[in-house]
């Protein structure tokens, strides 16, 4: 398994990879309407231009590969994490782990000194173990279903 920085021939992978993940694991996490619209935003076959600029756009993106094959992806802004999946057959792989490392490296060398995310009610467990602390409680954005966390990075 390999962590590298996203490359353009990536972004569909990463989109089918998100769009699958999320149907499987955060489907229910809110309306089905709101699921849905977060599922059409990454469908690379309705908007693959549009997703390419925006993944571009993103200062922070990472893709785990294993035998060429995208298996999981990280995405996000100094301070901002936006995105985190792996395929489900991949989780408890430690792959999503050393993601988020990968961010978090990324995060610190931009001098930032927390991390906040609006994580999904499934990934809680995963993101409290890697040390994200609840902020607030559950919220409601765009109809799904979130829960702010965040995390302070140690000084290096």
């Amino acid at each position: 398994m390999q962590i590298r920085v996203i490359k353009p021939k990536d972004v569909e992978a990463a989109c089918y990879l998100i769009m699958r993940t999320y149907r499987d694991f955060n489907y229910e996490e809110g309306t089905v309407e709101a699921a849905e619209d977060y599922i059409k935003a990454y469908n690379p076959e309705l908007n693959i231009i549009d997703l390419k600029e925006r993944f571009s756009r993103t200062p922070i993106c990472y893709v785990a590969t294993e035998r060429s094959e995208v298996v999981g992806v990280v995405r996000g802004s100094p301070g901002r994490l936006v995105n985190l999946f792996v395929y489900g057959e991949h989780h408890r792989k430690g792959i999503g782990q050393k993601l988020l490392h990968q961010f978090e490296l990324h995060c610190q060398a931009d001098g930032e000194d927390v991390i906040k995310a609006n994580v999904s009610i499934y990934s809680i467990p995963f993101y409290g173990a890697n040390g994200y602390r609840k902020t607030t409680g559950v919220r409601n954005q765009k109809g799904l279903k979130i829960q702010p966390m965040k995390k302070w990075l140690t000084k290096a």
